[in-house]
């Protein structure tokens, strides 16, 4: 019995992330850079070497994925950053219970995968986790998504001395975080998408997180727990479940994995990723496009920002500008 051979991936070169972009995510992205004082604090907590504790942390503490160190994890990285055009990041295996994927670093680029989630996931399914954390990065999300998560431990943990208006206002600061961080994952979703390129993989991904056993592999539906987000909205109709509703997702950062299955599901069927897969879509071009910010110098490759993601700093516009 022989084996049928897959073809091999498309290849995105030139990508730009407002190809994927998720239009929750601009939205709440530039709602959260309105938020009075944000910027100012981020740029403490760099200051403050937030970052470096981070990455001290792993250093000291975990696998650092190289040619020469957990090949097999390397070579993913390396294949799903040749797919969607991204430098490769340092990568970290850390032994841990709870398994998890996530990136930060905006000096350099981290990516960090639990023992657990490898453990957990088949090898197209370990190509795409890391697909979508290298949408964060592709996106430019990693100012916020590394700041946030210091900035929120910090205000946590000051908030029984805070004075009311102060505790007022980092709880809208918090709500703020929260929901853009829930946005950002519908893109980075759609990352792991286009690098596994088979919505039933990054569905099974979502379901093996929720619930995945061993025991049980054999047993899971990914179209069935597709399904779960319709039976989710079927409750908005009473007040009491849409109460509760909104009380479940004010502090949380990531949608809810039925609705992100769902999401992820929907967005294969359209025509902007039957494009994409063909090659038509925008481009990171020298020549249209490209700006620098005139404060720190950084080079936008993201044509829908207003903002640097490093500095916090008004941009130029962008000359022709592009409407995904």
């Amino acid at each position: 019995m022989t084996t049928a051979t897959l073809p091999p991936r498309v290849r995105f070169p030139g990508l730009d992330s407002a190809a994927f972009e998720h239009p929750g995510d601009r939205t709440a992205l530039e709602a959260l850079r309105k938020t009075p004082g944000l910027d100012r604090l981020f740029r403490w907590l760099s200051d403050a070497g937030a970052e470096r504790l981070l990455r001290l942390q792993f250093t000291a503490d975990a696998i650092r994925v190289s040619p020469r160190q957990c090949r097999r994890l390397y070579n993913d990285l390396r294949e799903a950053c040749a797919i969607l055009d991204v430098r490769e990041p340092e990568l970290y295996l850390s032994q841990h219970p709870f398994p998890n994927a996530f990136a930060f670093g905006m000096q350099r680029h981290t990516l960090v995968l639990t023992t657990s989630l490898v453990d957990l996931l088949s090898d197209s399914e370990r190509l795409q986790i890391i697909g979508r954390e290298l949408g964060h990065i592709k996106a430019e999300h990693m100012l916020y998504r590394t700041m946030a998560r210091a900035l929120a431990d910090l205000l946590q943990e000051a908030t029984q001395v805070f004075t009311i208006p102060a505790a007022l206002m980092s709880q809208g600061i918090l709500l703020a975080l929260s929901a853009w961080f829930r946005k950002s994952e519908l893109t980075a979703d759609r990352a792991g998408l286009l690098v596994a390129q088979d919505a039933e993989v990054c569905v099974s991904t979502l379901l093996k997180l929720v619930g995945g056993s061993q025991k049980l592999m054999d047993d899971l539906n990914p179209a069935e727990f597709a399904r779960q987000a319709e039976l989710y909205e079927d409750m908005d109709d009473d007040l009491l479940s849409l109460y509760y509703k909104i009380g479940m997702i004010l502090h949380q950062t990531q949608p809810f994995p039925a609705v992100r299955a769902r999401e992820i599901v929907d967005w294969s069927h359209t025509e902007q990723y039957a494009r994409l897969l063909r090659g038509d879509y925008p481009h990171r071009s020298a020549a249209d496009g490209q700006r620098y910010c005139s404060s720190c110098s950084l080079l936008i490759t993201n044509i829908t920002y207003q903002f640097c993601p490093d500095c916090g700093e008004p941009l130029p516009p962008v000359t022709p500008e592009y409407t995904p």
